[in-house]
């Protein structure tokens, strides 16, 4: 339910008895179209906010101002025109979204300062503040200037006379008796009065209230619901409320809405309580819309990378993956010496590795005898194969990143509070996927992610846990069951994985050596000389269902014995 004309004269009304004769202390501008009035008398003080949000304007009483609250020209403006000023009328203008509080500026011996008005018009995407000197209707200043090219109805500009917006010709809903009524919407017969027919005829009402008139029309006489509304319109026959279905706001309504029965209800004291509780629902939901928004795009974007990069580590690995023809073609060409003389530009031979047998046709370096011929053709296989190993290791990555990926697409989307949102953006710029905002010229540290990622002197990813929450994720989704894992024996520390993503059937010594005093080394005994170190595959490691977090049973395992130690800035 938008801010409508009963909301207002109900908030006008609450204005009258807390802030008439109150002087205006402060004026911030909370963002770029609310501001927030503090304002006093003696010793209590009060806040006001206004605001011309092209969907949330309005005007109420708040308990205190939202934070980031700063001056701006509009806000240092009304404060230089308005502060220590005394509020000497506050009052809607007809039956229209339109609140004007007259202020009367502070006098010396010397200057007697004209009273100043402050209206607010709170029309959807034409929502305005605007002061305006009282005694001649002229702008001094507004939020949004409007000029002719804007608006051919009015132009809203500093110097200007001010003029009220466009009046439509509508009924006064307190001067409307049950002849003209009945006369206007029951004459037709039958016929069911539509919502838009009463708010097209009868001022102050908004398509809720009109729409709420038709809804208790169904269990008594239109003209009887019409009244029940209307009565609300009489500050002392209003019920400030809240209701929400779920936790979805619905509306601040100073009347119960039978339109929404399964909604739940909270009632307030006043009408600014009410708004203000369902404008903090609104922003709590407009702020944990925006939060899983940015979130999802990070993980897009982050899925659209890592794509991309498999994509080119896989044509990568075609390439590499002949490899295997290089060798053949080595093997055959040392099988054929003799057959071969220096300066052929290519040689014909059986290839005895297929069986098919078939002819074979190698390209040579006319400038290099028939052995060089060959040893190039043995390095080509052994740079190729060097390279089919490394780009394995690197998709092997990338599919680890992707699984943490998809972790952190399933917490998103099971997050429901802004609490726990904002903790996940907190882990998203720790991993990469979001940038911190930067203070200044302060550089950006550089992302570590969940994992601290080593190399080993043999090639191999190495991969260590953070914390109980990082060696789940590690030992869950990213071990695979021939990697091999490692643990300080009987001992609080780290998971230690060691990716082995072309299945070899070992480990190479010096890279078991290395990991295990990864793992001694974010242990519990990193200060002693030795640590012992369990490693198994990681197929033979479970997580118990219920267990605390980090802890695992594991079996098939060996010990080394190692001096806690990190690798080489090179390995890193």
């Amino acid at each position: 339910m938008s801010y409508d004309s009963l909301a207002l004269r109900l908030v006008t009304h609450e204005l009258r008895q807390t802030l008439l004769g109150s002087t205006i202390r402060h004026i911030e501008q909370a963002n770029p179209h609310t501001f927030s009035f503090k304002i006093g008398r003696a010793a209590q003080t009060h806040w006001l906010t206004l605001s011309a949000h092209s969907v949330h304007a309005r005007a109420h009483l708040i308990q205190k101002p939202p934070e980031g609250q700063k001056q701006s020209y509009l806000a240092d403006f009304l404060t230089t025109h308005l502060r220590r000023g005394t509020i000497t009328a506050i009052e809607q203008l007809g039956w229209d979204r339109i609140l004007k509080i007259t202020v009367q500026p502070v006098s010396d011996e010397l200057i007697h300062p004209s009273p100043k008005a402050i209206i607010a018009e709170f029309m959807g995407k034409h929502s305005n503040i605007i002061l305006i000197d009282a005694v001649e209707d002229r702008i001094l200043e507004c939020l949004k200037h409007i000029d002719e090219t804007m608006s051919r109805h009015r132009e809203v500009l500093p110097g200007e006379t001010y003029c009220l917006p466009p009046q439509q010709e509508k009924l006064d809903p307190l001067s409307l008796d049950k002849a003209t009524f009945t006369e206007l919407f029951l004459s037709s017969g039958p016929v069911a009065v539509s919502w838009r027919q009463l708010f097209n005829k009868i001022d102050g009402l908004s398509p809720t209230l009109a729409k709420e008139i038709v809804a208790r029309a169904e269990e008594t006489e239109l003209w009887d619901a019409y009244q029940q509304v209307i009565a609300c319109l009489d500050p002392r026959h209003a019920s400030p409320q809240l209701l929400m279905e779920g936790t979805e706001p619905i509306a601040a309504s100073p009347i119960p809405l039978y339109q929404f029965p399964n909604a739940t209800c909270q009632t307030f004291e006043t009408m600014s309580e009410a708004l203000t509780a369902y404008y903090e629902a609104i922003t709590l939901k407009e702020n944990i819309a925006s939060e899983q928004r940015t979130l999802t795009q990070a993980l897009e974007k982050q899925q659209n990378l890592l794509q991309r990069k498999a994509n080119g580590l896989r044509a990568d690995l075609e390439r590499a993956e002949k490899s295997e023809d290089y060798r053949i073609q080595g093997e055959l060409l040392l099988a054929n010496l003799h057959t071969i003389t220096r300066g052929q530009k290519q040689v014909a031979l059986q290839n005895y590795y297929s069986p098919e047998l078939e002819t074979l046709l190698i390209p040579l370096n006319p400038e290099q005898t028939p052995s060089a011929n060959a040893q190039t053709y043995f390095k080509k296989y052994t740079k190729a194969k060097r390279g089919y190993s490394l780009i394995q290791q690197r998709l092997a990555e990338l599919e680890a990143a992707e699984e943490v990926r998809c972790v952190y697409e399933a917490k998103v989307e099971s997050a429901d509070t802004l609490d726990s949102l904002r903790a996940l953006r907190t882990e998203f710029i720790e991993n990469g996927y979001l940038r911190a905002q930067q203070r200044g010229k302060q550089q950006q540290q550089r992302s570590e992610g969940p994992f601290r990622k080593y190399t080993s002197t043999n090639g191999f990813q190495m991969y260590v846990g953070r914390n109980s929450q990082s060696n789940d994720l590690l030992l869950r989704q990213i071990a695979k069951p021939r990697d091999m894992w490692l643990h300080a024996k009987q001992i609080h520390g780290s998971h230690v994985i060691i990716r082995n993503p072309e299945n070899r059937p070992d480990i190479p010594m010096p890279t078991l050596l290395q990991a295990a005093q990864l793992a001694a080394y974010f242990s519990k005994a990193h200060h002693a000389s030795h640590v012992p170190v369990d490693y198994t595959w990681a197929r033979y490691v479970v997580k118990r269902k219920g267990n605390v977090a980090g802890y695992v049973h594991y079996t098939h395992e060996k010990t080394l014995y190692v001096e806690p130690a990190l690798p080489s800035a090179d390995n890193k």
